[in-house]
């Protein structure tokens, strides 16, 4: 604090209140102080509490005691109070700060009473409580009249945004710490701003800087936070090689890049520049929806574990991006390629997967599909197909359904295009979940969509005998507690839930892996021949690093990842920009990867076998009653 700081906070609770409220406020009750000697002498304490170090606060603690003891019945007493919390603050009794904070609140609202609150905050914060923490701190920004406060409230208030993990509140939260700032505090304050922004996921830096644009134009960049979002973005930009990310700071914030600027338009100028870097592997995602965002975030983990990236001296690089936002899917490969990705990995959703292999084609590059792409995207000597089409898994388990005299069925969750696939009905007919003749004439009743709450009356009823849990763990719950006991349960590839006994399982090679299911039955003959019925031993690695086994996406994510690396180990060490080498070295890539083989978690198949679609039998496996 400063002598300012002790002066302004001892007037405030001395004075009386003689205004009434404003804006609906309460108003202040009158604050007497005590004699002139007491307001005196709390003056001269607080100034040395406010101009001290931490050790000669902590120091004054004997005295605010004293003070606080001979005037207990006076609002100066209040004023006391809060410096001893302060103090335990200090000390990191946070208990106790937070305790006298709440006794100083109780009395009453005013300056002294926002000063405890704050405190009380800071409690709270640095007990491992930061929504809390923040509930108490965000009313009161913008609104301390002290400096000194203010400056410890947009601290504090700041670090719990952090650390609940509100990073847009956090984001425009350090605006206002560093706009509100002193001048002799402003170089300190930038400096753990600056800090804090390391720790800020890129996608809400991004958004940040995109919302800054339209803020207007550009002030002292010491005090517009738009000059460090663009000092930490450009930084991220030239480490990861994102021309898209290059491009989009100098048409945003091209102003505010400073020292950076040049780098950055290098960058940018590099946008079609191609370049491989030894063993560089890139992988597109999506956040364009919840299942495409669940779909990459278990996709990422399985390319990470077929990379081996876990495992101590691998020399495999990964360099990944995502389809959101304003970008492409062109945009963000492209980012990939002047990263030096030699493989691509890609294909959340078909539309994406469809998008890839035309950039595949387009710039001669492996692209390998973890989701099939539409069939007329199937042309070309780089596009490679790991994933699935959903509707076999569907359709293998209506047969099965029905060979036990399970039917109808009613098909709950999964993508749109599987259901109608799977039905072979027209564009939307199962959509609404109304019976349409084709798909009846596959035995299937109801095709539910699980996008909500679920509705337990859906399916029950009387004729249904079948359910088949074509959606994701959650979906699948809902269906399983709605879903009568007498219905035969059959679950689909993402249906990541524990299979009930007499239900179904669909399979595709190793998956899925169940830690050895009572009653497990080896893949009929529709299947994979062959398959084993157990988890291989390098599962045991997954679950060294893992929760639990691997979902249909990771172990598809897995495969691609052991297949992509095949194409990029054994390309040169050095890395190029040379027009004709980048060409040679995809080309080698692309040969590595038709021709790779490796034991798969999704198919009995070791590679590709010189061709582009991935080989896989899908079949089913029953799990037997208790007896």
């Amino acid at each position: 604090m400063s002598a300012i700081t002790s002066a302004a906070l001892l007037a405030a609770a001395i004075a009386v209140a003689g205004c009434g409220a404003q804006d609906g406020a309460a108003a202040m009750s009158p604050a007497l102080g005590g004699s002139p000697a007491a307001q005196a002498e709390l003056h001269r304490v607080l100034a040395r509490f406010e101009n001290g170090a931490r050790a000669e606060r902590i120091a004054l603690e004997p005295e605010l005691l004293a003070f606080r003891d001979r005037y207990a019945g006076d609002d100066l007493a209040r004023v006391a109070a809060a410096h001893l919390a302060w103090i335990a603050l200090e000390r990191g009794d946070l208990r106790r700060a937070e305790a006298l904070a709440a006794e100083v609140e109780a009395g009453g609202p005013g300056p002294t009473a926002d000063l405890a609150r704050v405190l009380r905050g800071a409690a709270l914060r640095r007990a491992g409580k930061p929504r809390p923490a923040f509930g108490v701190l965000r009313p009161l920004v913008s609104k301390m009249i002290d400096a000194y406060v203010r400056s410890l409230l947009n601290e504090e208030v700041t670090a719990a945004a952090m650390e609940a993990g509100a990073w847009t509140q956090a984001v425009e939260l350090m605006s206002v710490w560093l706009r509100e700032a002193d001048d002799d505090d402003r170089a300190a304050v930038r400096a753990q701003i600056g800090a804090l922004l390391r720790k800020v996921p890129i996608a809400h830096l991004v958004s940040a800087m995109r919302a800054g644009q339209a803020a207007g134009e550009v002030v002292d960049p010491q005090v517009d936070l738009r000059s460090l979002v663009a000092e930490r973005l450009a930084i991220v930009a030239r480490e990861r090689r994102d021309v898209a990310l290059a491009k989009e700071l100098l048409d945003r914030a091209g102003a505010l890049l400073g020292s950076q600027g040049d780098a950055i338009s290098e960058l940018a100028a590099g946008a079609g520049t191609a370049r491989v870097e030894p063993p560089t592997v890139g992988l597109l995602l999506s956040t364009r929806t919840s299942e495409s965002r669940r779909r990459g975030v278990e996709m990422a983990a399985g390319v990470a574990h077929g990379l081996g990236l876990l495992r101590p001296g691998s020399d495999a690089r990964l360099v990944s991006r995502d389809d959101g936002g304003e970008g492409s899917v062109d945009e963000a490969l492209s980012s990939l390629t002047a990263e030096g990705a030699a493989v691509l990995i890609a294909g959340s959703d078909r539309d994406q997967a469809t998008a890839a292999a035309r950039f595949a084609r387009a710039n001669a590059i492996p692209v390998l599909l973890v989701h099939p792409p539409e069939p007329a995207a199937l042309d070309g000597a780089f596009v490679f197909v790991v994933g699935e089409e959903p509707a076999r898994g569907i359709e293998v388990l209506v047969a099965a359904l029905a060979e036990r005299g399970a039917k109808p069925v009613a098909l709950v969750g999964g993508e749109a295009g599987a259901r109608k696939d799977a039905a072979a009905s027209p564009p939307g007919a199962a959509a609404g979940g109304a019976p349409t003749a084709a798909l009846a004439e596959r035995g299937i009743a109801l095709a539910l969509p699980c996008d909500g709450t679920f509705d337990p009356r859906a399916l029950r009823p009387p004729a249904i005998r079948g359910v088949i849990l074509a959606g994701d763990g959650p979906c699948a719950e809902q269906a399983l507690r709605a879903a009568p006991r007498t219905v035969t349960i059959a679950l689909g590839f993402e249906a990541a839930v524990p299979p009930p006994p007499g239900s179904l399982v669909a399979t595709a090679g190793l998956f899925p892996f169940v830690a050895a299911p009572a009653g497990a039955q080896p893949p009929p003959h529709a299947g994979d021949p062959g398959a084993p019925a157990g988890p291989p031993a390098a599962l045991g690695v997954w679950l060294a690093t893992h929760p639990s086994p691997p979902s249909f996406w990771a172990a598809l994510g897995r495969d691609a990842g052991v297949l992509a690396w095949a194409g990029v180990q054994r390309l040169p060490k050095t890395g190029t920009e040379d027009p004709a080498e980048v060409k040679a070295r995809r080309l080698a890539a692309t040969t590595a990867v038709s021709h790779a083989t490796a034991e798969l978690w999704t198919t009995t198949a070791t590679g590709f076998g010189g061709k582009r679609v991935l080989p896989r039998g899908v079949a089913y496996r029953e799990i037997e009653k208790a007896r």
